[in-house]
Parts: structure tokens; C-alpha cells; sequence
């Protein structure tokens, strides 16, 4: 709401006086901004390029329309007086008061302030000044310094990505009938963000024909860490399903993995596992990060965070397999691979699904049609010690290896 010709003039003089030592930033609040975006009625407040909050706002009605463009705040003001703008007696601070009990000006007569009306928070109803409920403007003023930028945009489309890793798209309605929305709009703001192709063009016509005025979440982030390394790329989690990127993977595993964009599969050595694309970025679902990666995974849904191990096997400090999967809750590798690096004849029947050594039967088990070896039974076999190296992430085998027994 819009103040008087006094407020005005208290308005300059105060920011004439402003010096940089008023500006009191909140030690957790590095580089404070706001954008007040006026079809959704909301301020988001922002630590540099972080959304910290949104709060639900009333804006100018549209015959008294809230002005747009880049501000700054110039004043502030607990318990403001009130000036009609139509003149008519001065209201001081108290329950009467329309502007509430706080007040941050980001121009002459407009400013961001309390109400005591809340119910109308939500609506366009005010002479041009941006109204908060009182505890949210309360809470605003005590991290907001003089000189906080203040943006005030007209987005009927928004795109958000929160701090939680929430994507989410908005379409609002034209208050002051300034603009309407296209599909290529939509596209493109979700493009800005690294969204594109993560929603079908049919999802993004059916939200212009609804129109639901909030914003409707289409995907979740999750971080990912392999070998406790966090990646830039994200996890992204849709519709129940984790999805992966997997040129991503591959590249901080080291591993080499091949893209057949005809049968839209993804293959690593013997293994492969169907791809998605979304947008330019190729994916793979979690369950098939084992599939094509082996090492051991832990997704942790309510932390949003998806861990991935790879581990390589050694034979006297001579990687010889990064193929390294989990039987039955066991660690296991190629049997095979292990037999031709020790130098000990496997033979192994794959009619019958079957290897024997010295004529004596291999315990085994088939993943995706070969056998492996769990790491409890080599040494039973092949007398090679065994020794699970955590910090490397590896399975070290020794061999030959001999235990020499003392003097009785």
C-alpha cells in the first residue's frame, strides 16, 4: 500500500543517511536478494544464488499495479506509521495500522510490510506495496540490510529448484493481463535450469490448459558420490523410479561403456541394461547400476543422496579385474579371470552351467550367464589369501601363499 507525501519525504532523508555500517547481514546469510514475482504472489529470498524461502505475498490490484524492475531496499522501519494516500489522519502503530509492524521500502511510497488484514495475503489487492503476514515480514526484517537487491518480475511461468533438490514448474494467471504462456516458453526456462527433457511437451500443455496457480514438482534431485567423490551431475528421481546418469558413472569408475542408440541399450563388457534419454543427458535406472557396474550401492531416499563403490581385485598388487559384483550378499569375482591370473586350469562346462578344478566342483554362481566366485571360498580352491583392503576399495590376493609354522 502506497504512503503519504510525509512518509516520503522520511523515506529520503533516510536514505541519505544510509551508511554501509547500518547493513547488519546475518553471518548465515552471505549476499541476501529478493524477487517478488507477481502472478504467483510470492517473494523468494535468496543467499547469493541459493532460495533459502518462499513467502506467500498480496500485490497491487490491477488498477494500482505493483511496479517492476530492479530495486534495492532504501528504508526500514519498525512500527511504521501509516499516511493514506488519499489523504485523511495519520494512523500510528498498532492494530489499525495496514502496514503492521514492520516496514522495508525498495522505492518512494512502495515497500514490503506486515498487514493487519492477512486473509487478503494471496490476493492483488493493494495500492501498489507488497503485504506479508506479520511473522513472516518479522522474520524477513532481521536478515534483510539496506541495499538488499529487490527484483520484481511479472513470470507467469516459473521454474524453481529448491534446497532440497526439488524441481518444480509453475504457471500463474495473467492479473494485469501483460502476457500469456507458450510451450516454448516453459521449454526454454526449463532448459535455463538443466531441465530440459524431463517432462513431455503433453505434461507441460495439459499445466497451460489447467493452469493450477502453484507449482507442481516434476522431479527430485539426488547427489551422487562414487568412491566418497560427490559428482556435479545429479541422480534424478521421477515417477518412483531413480534414474541415473550413466556417462557420468562410467567416467568415475574409469570404466568404458558403449551406447546403442538403435536398440536404446547400454553395454559394459558382457552386460548391458536398457537407456532413457532425457533431454541431452543419458540414464540408466538405479537397480542397473549393479547390472553394469558391480561394486556395492546405497541409496538413501530421505537424504537424497546415492552412494556408489567401485572395487577392483588384485593379485600380488596387480589389478586384474574391476568386475566386482555382490552374490548373496558376498563379494564375488569372475571365475574365469581369477583361474587364468593364479595359472590353475578351471574347467568350466557352460551347457551345464558347471566348472570343476583338479576334478573337484567349483561352488559358483551365474551373473548374467557366467560364473563367479565368491571372495569367502578362493582360498578353500585356490589357496590364495584374501584380504579386503577398505580404504583402496580392493580385494588383494596372495599367491602362492605360504604359512610357516614355528618350532614346538
Amino acid at each position: 500500500m502506497a504512503v503519504g507525501r510525509g512518509a516520503a519525504i522520511a523515506v529520503l532523508l533516510l536514505f541519505l543517511a544510509i551508511l554501509p555500517a547500518y547493513a547488519q547481514i546475518d553471518p548465515d546469510i552471505a549476499s541476501p536478494n529478493i524477487v517478488i514475482n507477481l502472478p504467483s504472489r510470492t517473494l523468494e529470498f535468496y543467499s547469493g544464488s541459493t532460495l533459502v524461502k518462499v513467502y506467500p505475498v498480496a500485490i497491487g490490484k490491477p488498477s494500482t499495479p505493483t511496479p517492476t524492475g530492479n530495486f534495492s531496499i532504501i528504508s526500514k522501519e519498525v512500527n511504521p506509521w501509516w499516511f493514506p494516500p488519499r489523504g485523511g489522519a495519520a494512523v500510528p502503530p498498532g492494530p489499525d495500522n495496514p502496514l503492521g509492524y514492520r516496514w522495508m521500502g525498495f522505492l518512494p511510497m512502495y515497500g514490503i510490510h506486515g498487514t493487519n488484514t492477512p486473509w487478503a495475503i494471496g490476493t492483488a489487492v493493494s495500492n501498489g506495496c507488497v503485504r506479508m503476514h506479520e511473522a513472516d515480514v518479522e522474520e524477513l526484517y532481521e536478515v534483510v540490510p539496506y541495499g538488499t537487491p529487490v527484483k520484481v518480475t511479472y513470470d507467469r511461468v516459473k521454474v524453481r529448484v529448491d534446497a532440497h533438490g526439488n524441481a518444480s514448474v509453475g504457471i500463474y494467471p495473467d492479473i494485469y493481463g501483460y502476457s500469456d504462456v507458450t510451450l516454448s516458453e516453459i521449454k526454454r526456462k526449463l532448459a535455463a535450469y538443466g531441465l530440459a527433457g524431463l517432462v513431455s511437451d503433453d505434461f507441460l500443455l495439459r499445466l497451460i490448459r489447467e493452469e493450477p496457480d502453484r507449482q507442481v514438482v516434476i522431479a527430485q534431485f539426488h547427489q551422487i558420490r562414487v568412491n566418497g567423490k560427490t559428482l556435479v551431475e545429479r541422480a534424478v528421481y521421477q515417477e518412483n523410479t531413480l534414474f541415473v546418469p550413466v556417462w557420468a558413472i562410467a567416467g568415475a569408475l574409469k570404466r568404458n561403456i558403449q551406447w546403442d542408440e538403435q536398440t536404446q541399450t547400454v553395454r559394459a563388457g558382457n552386460f548391458s541394461a536398457p537407456g532413457i534419454v532425457k533431454g541431452d543427458i543419458l540414464y540408466i535406472t538405479f537397480d542397473n547400476v549393479q547390472v553394469l557396474f558391480g561394486g556395492q550401492q546405497r541409496w538413501q531416499q530421505e537424504e537424497r543422496r546415492l552412494d556408489i563403490n567401485g572395487h577392483t581385485a588384485a593379485l600380488n598388487g596387480k589389478t586384474f579385474t574391476s568386475d566386482v559384483r555382490v552374490l548373496d550378499g558376498i563379494l564375488a569375482i569372475p571365475l574365469l579371470a581369477l583361474a587364468e591370473t593364479i595359472g590353475q586350469k578351471v574347467v568350466w562346462d557352460a551347457a551345464k552351467k558347471a566348472a570343476t578344478i583338479n576334478g573337484k566342483s567349483l561352488p559358483l554362481g551365474l551373473i548374467a550367464g557366467q560364473p563367479y566366485i565368491q571372495i569367502t571360498k578362493i582360498y578353500d580352491y585356490f589357496q590364495a589369501y584374501v584380504y579386503w583392503n577398505e580404504s583402496a576399495r580392493s580385494i588383494e590376493l596372495t599367491y602362492p601363499f605360504n604359512v610357516k609354522g614355528g618350532n614346538d
